[in-house]
């Protein structure tokens, strides 16, 4: 399966030539980066202020992603409020992403506007993501289901990739670096803008010998990897991607998307230990806005995300899977300032697999509303969505939204919402430990928060608590069930600042997961997660270079129920620098874990200690 390698980057290099002469893209827009920066599509599923957002969002742009140079899209999501992350051991390993204390597949994932994830587990890859094709992140914690539907349980996480900025000239981007275990990295980005619209080709490569990503069964047994292998475990990752717009007429605009992901990574495991593994994403867009301020957006596309799997270079399984979905919407102005949404969405999951499934197909059709107005100080959005299964049958959903500005710097929000997750193809359907009876999980969420913004700085304090009841179990039968309950109660703070060359920001939070499930282990906290997390970071730049320094504390957790398995709290220090060699040429280097801290957030999953990375960035347009 793992047909790409290091040759990628020559190959993109030769495709770009080529199809540089063809010129498709998107319409020039007259919004400066800074406006385009304060906007957001995911909270509302349309384009709107994110001061404005009756929702807490947090953004990542291209500037942040390069700028504090993330080592991985997982230590990105880490340094953002209410994300916990879990990872079995390094570079490329699994990863598990808890928004607010909820599971780690009660996240809905989404890549350019489509669902991304595997239908068998029910959960995404974000650990192969590669951070250099990705424009910009986009975080919403708490329940969505009111417009996405399934498994927007505890947040959406929207990624974009890369497009041009509105320049006719070609923009040519490209970085390479080394680090420790023997990690190579390069990455070329090429497109142009147009008065007709847009193109972007992009290509990345990733690889690491990584390091021994679990430390052997030890005492007790039957705990962590179920084997000793004192090994480095390595990592490669080569992603392709496009991306192209084609402005139709005065208010029209047809774009099409695509990426492709291909890898191989090493683990312990007694069963397996080697998994190749493909990730691919393609689909299509067309808006229509009409001279009455109507909005009308068609999108259709699939995602896939295969997997073979092997022990000690002998084949095991392998486990093909499938999203197809199309959705409608039309966002109708009916004053001013009253927008109405109205949508529909479809949605058809497959799985081909060595294993033999009961079922192999499923698919899903839903309706949605949304009403979003204001009147002076105070705005409303309402929404409720019904969604018809063909496996786990229907599930209704809404949501109630209040925002009152109490003056120019402060804002008053409260929200009110439920969600649910749809029941994984392995729950529903895996021969011999699933059961098809199964219904969704859900929850109910209130949250409410005061925000605070001056011109260079913002504030805010969140509160909230969701219940989350049906959640899947396994019965005495060690099949899975609707057995489990959970209540989460949680205060994040928020901060940020700018005061001449420095930039700090920063965040807390205090997190209660409560098993509410009848049983021996009522009370106790929920695994993994860490109940307390305090991150800050301090930058300082000046006219040719920037030095920051990121720190985060994570408190201790449990990684059983029985609450008998403890890890420690642990604190990691991250300095990172930056020269302007040229004005294309930018030289960057980071230091992570300073302390080498000795820290796990999986049991018997060590975190790499003290590690090294150099590279450098060349732009020019």
């Amino acid at each position: 399966m793992f047909h790409l390698s290091r040759v990628l980057i020559a190959q993109c290099c030769l495709l770009l030539s080529i199809l540089g002469a063809s010129t498709a893209a998107r319409a020039a827009t007259d919004r400066t980066a800074a406006e385009l920066e304060e906007v957001i599509v995911t909270a509302s599923r349309r384009a709107e202020p994110i001061d404005k957002a009756l929702a807490s969002v947090s953004v990542v742009d291209r500037a942040a992603i390069e700028g504090r140079q993330y080592a991985s899209f997982e230590r990105l999501l880490s340094d953002l409020p209410g994300i916990s992350i879990t990872n079995n051991g390094g570079i490329g390993k699994a990863s598990s992403i808890f928004i607010r204390g909820a599971e780690s597949d009660h996240s809905l994932v989404l890549v350019n506007g489509l669902r991304w994830g595997s239908t068998t587990l029910g959960t995404s890859s974000l650990q192969d993501l590669p951070l250099e094709l990705i424009e910009r992140v986009e975080v919403v914690r708490g329940p969505r289901s009111a417009l996405y539907g399934a498994d927007a349980l505890g947040g959406v996480i929207q990624i974009f990739t890369r497009r041009p900025a509105a320049d006719e000239r070609l923009q040519r981007e490209a970085s390479v670096g080394v680090g420790s275990s023997g990690t190579e990295r390069a990455a070329l980005n090429v497109g142009t803008t147009t008065d007709r619209g847009f193109w972007q080709l992009g290509g990345a490569w990733t690889g690491s010998d990584g390091t021994n990503a679990c430390r052997g069964f030890g005492a007790p047994q039957f705990v962590g990897c179920f084997t000793d292998e004192p090994d480095a475990d390595g990592y490669r990752n080569a992603s392709l991607t496009a991306r192209a717009g084609a402005q139709l007429g005065s208010n029209g605009l047809l774009e099409v998307s695509g990426s492709l992901t291909e890898g191989r990574v090493e683990f312990d495991g007694s069963f397996q230990n080697v998994a190749e593994f493909r990730h691919s994403v393609l689909g299509g867009a067309y808006t229509q806005e009409t001279a009455d301020k109507t909005r009308i957006v068609a999108q259709f596309g699939r995602t896939s995300d295969d997997s073979d799997n092997y022990s000690e270079g002998a084949f095991v399984s392998r486990f093909d899977t499938a999203r197809d979905s199309a959705s409608l919407q039309a966002d109708l102005t009916l004053r001013p300032e009253i927008i109405l949404t109205l949508g529909t969405d479809y949605l058809r999951d497959t799985v081909e697999s060595t294993t033999a499934y009961t079922e192999t197909a499923r698919r899903n059709l839903a309706a949605f509303t949304a009403l979003q107005g204001s009147l002076g100080s105070h705005s409303v959005q309402a929404g409720v969505r019904y969604d018809d299964n063909q496996r786990y049958g229907s599930k209704t959903t809404g949501s109630l939204g209040w925002g009152w500005d109490l003056s120019p710097q402060w804002r008053w929000v409260a929200t009110a919402g439920d969600g649910f997750k749809a029941p994984s193809f392995n729950e529903l359907y895996f021969p011999g430990f699933s059961n098809s009876a199964l219904r969704p999980e859900r929850s109910t969420s209130l949250e409410t928060s005061l925000r605070w913004k001056a011109q260079n700085a913002t504030a805010a304090i969140s509160v909230y608590r969701n219940s989350i009841d049906d959640l899947i179990g396994f019965d005495a039968s060690f099949k899975p069930a609707n057995i489990d309950k959970t209540r989460i109660e949680g205060v994040e703070l928020t901060a940020q600042t700018t005061i001449g060359p420095w930039r700090l920001d920063g965040s807390a939070e205090w997190l209660s997961p409560i098993n509410r499930s009848a049983g021996v282990d009522q009370g106790k906290v929920l695994p993994r997660r860490a109940r307390n997390i305090v991150r800050t970071d301090v930058e300082r730049r000046w006219q040719r270079g920037s030095v920051g320094v990121r720190a985060q504390y994570q408190g201790g957790r449990f990684d059983n129920l029985a609450n008998t398995r403890a890890l420690d709290a642990y604190l990691t220090v991250d300095l990172r620098a930056e020269w302007r060699i040229s004005a294309a040429l930018l030289l960057q280097a980071r230091l992570d874990n300073l302390s080498d801290e000795t820290y796990e957030s999986a049991s018997f999953y060590p975190q790499p200690g003290r590690e090294w990375h150099v590279g450098i960035r060349y732009a020019a347009r």
